[in-house]
């Protein structure tokens, strides 16, 4: 498994004929430049190292490529985020910002996950953890948020549900945690950062 990162600041429009023609499409609907970036970032992600497989979103919302290869598109910031694998993956990507995390886990956290926090040196960062985490198992498990999120616990680096084993991994990245999640296989991350 592997995740490829990229920073939005040196993407520009001259690299829409590097990415899809649908990709290309869907960069030209944003209103911001940062949106816009990220679209493209994602697409040229994409392109390189799926190449040409043609991608599809199944019912839950999940990009999957026909030829097979397990993927995973994440941004936040100015990060973009794509996890390649050989079985089920998923991954999240969140930029840092100050908040009320114990009001906001209410909503999001277990009790578990909620009394981690609570008794938490670093509240801010235990949060972002177990939001990536959180986000990448949904992912992973292919129902995203359609799936209600309390009813998975992050708490630890493994879920089991329905004969699957899930294994996540979580990396800090200056002011960024990114969260990877593999099912039925080791969540050992190579990270390497992409220039376009």
């Amino acid at each position: 498994m592997k995740l490829y990162l990229t920073n939005i600041q040196d993407i520009t429009d001259g690299h829409i004929p590097l990415i899809s023609p649908e990709r290309a499409e869907k960069a030209s609907r944003y209103r911001f430049s940062a949106d816009k970036k990220r679209c493209i970032a994602g697409g040229l992600l994409l392109r390189r190292f799926l190449g040409d497989a043609e991608v599809f979103v199944d019912t839950f919302g999940k990009p999957r490529a026909k030829s097979g290869v397990c993927f995973n598109l994440s941004h936040s910031g100015d990060w973009v985020l794509l996890a390649v694998g050989d079985t089920e993956i998923g991954c999240d990507i969140e930029q840092h910002r100050q908040a009320d995390v114990l009001r906001l886990g209410k909503v999001v956290y277990t009790d578990a996950e909620m009394a981690l926090l609570r008794a938490s040196s670093d509240p801010q960062a235990l949060f972002y953890a177990l939001w990536t985490k959180k986000e990448a198992l949904l992912k992973c498990m292919g129902k995203g948020f359609h799936r209600a999120a309390k009813s998975v616990d992050v708490c630890g680096s493994v879920f089991c549900e329905d004969g699957h084993t899930y294994h996540m991994q979580t990396k800090s990245l200056g002011g960024y945690t990114l969260s990877v999640c593999v099912m039925d296989g080791e969540a050992h991350v190579e990270t390497e950062t992409v220039k376009f």
